[in-house]
């Protein structure tokens, strides 16, 4: 049985249905069992961060799929990070799982000042003294995360961004990440080490880039427009995030711009297929 963590996101979703169109049976651990969409799989509501329900979640799993969630409403995400990934631990070792794939991010090997990438170093460090498989995956940049400035983009023909708009970043389709980590599930190799994944798009792309194929899907111009540095925190707080998620995102975010977030074995990526127009066609219905 698999236990899959974050099945109400776009990967955690598309994961779920991807796994039961191959007949791999999968249980959906989630903290509101409301926002499941799909009728056909066994739910189990777990808050993560209270230990005995994320161990009773695990119950009867031989495989977990593991994640660290962003909440932008959080006072101190990095401890919240370690709170969550001690309750996998332990339900992980209470009831015997011996496998364990976990969605990591490019850059996460680094340290230092990485903001939201030391959650996810500390997802991958979390389970060093277990003598179980464990399955790292480290994803580029999603394509997704430009989703969230759609009604912008309709509204004002303007994409704003956080990055300088020339600058050009490893980007995929959550969709394909999906893909390929339903591959990762389905075919367990039972063997107590610890493989890692990079994952990248085909190309890089810039914000420009990502405006020019808003402007060609929805057939008006979108031109770009960069956020300065020092208004990256009051543009976060201004849309419900705390002061300490905010920090952790500019840290990421610069992070990113410093060239930081890079391969850890850049010779051996795995490149992902759809394109940035093809994936907003899909999205965007066009």
């Amino acid at each position: 049985m698999n236990i899959i963590v974050g099945a109400t996101g776009q990967v955690g979703s598309h994961l779920i249905n991807r796994l039961t169109e191959k007949g791999i049976p999968v249980i959906a651990v989630v903290r509101n069992a409301n926002k499941v969409k799909s009728s056909n799989i066994q739910i189990r509501p777990a808050d993560l961060f209270v230990t005995d329900q994320v161990v009773n979640a695990f119950e009867g799993a031989t495989t977990a799929f593991l994640l660290t969630p962003e909440n932008p409403t959080s006072n101190d995400i990095i401890e919240d990070t370690r709170k969550i990934v001690e309750n996998y631990k332990k339900a992980i070792e209470i009831n015997g799982i011996k496998r364990i794939v976990c969605l990591s991010s490019i850059g996460a090997h680094l340290e230092g000042k990485t903001g939201n990438l030391l959650m996810s170093r500390l997802l991958e460090q979390g389970f060093n003294e277990l003598n179980i498989e464990k399955i790292i995956v480290r994803p580029s940049y999603y394509f997704s995360n430009w989703l969230g400035y759609y009604n912008t983009v309709m509204q004002y023909g303007v994409l704003p961004t956080f990055f300088p708009e020339d600058l050009k970043i490893p980007m995929h389709s959550p969709l394909d990440l999906a893909d390929f980590l339903a591959d990762i599930v389905a075919k367990p190799d039972q063997t107590e080490t610890t493989k890692i994944y990079e994952l990248v798009g085909q190309e890089k792309y810039s914000s420009l880039d990502i405006a020019k194929a808003f402007s060609n899907i929805l057939g008006k111009d979108v031109f770009t427009q960069s956020i300065p540095s020092d208004k990256w925190k009051e543009t976060l707080v201004s849309v419900s995030f705390t002061e300490n998620a905010a920090n952790n995102l500019i840290d990421m975010t610069q992070a990113v711009i410093d060239g930081l977030t890079i391969p850890e074995f850049p010779n051996e990526t795995i490149e992902l297929k759809t394109t940035i127009d093809n994936y907003l066609k899909t999205q965007l219905g066009k």
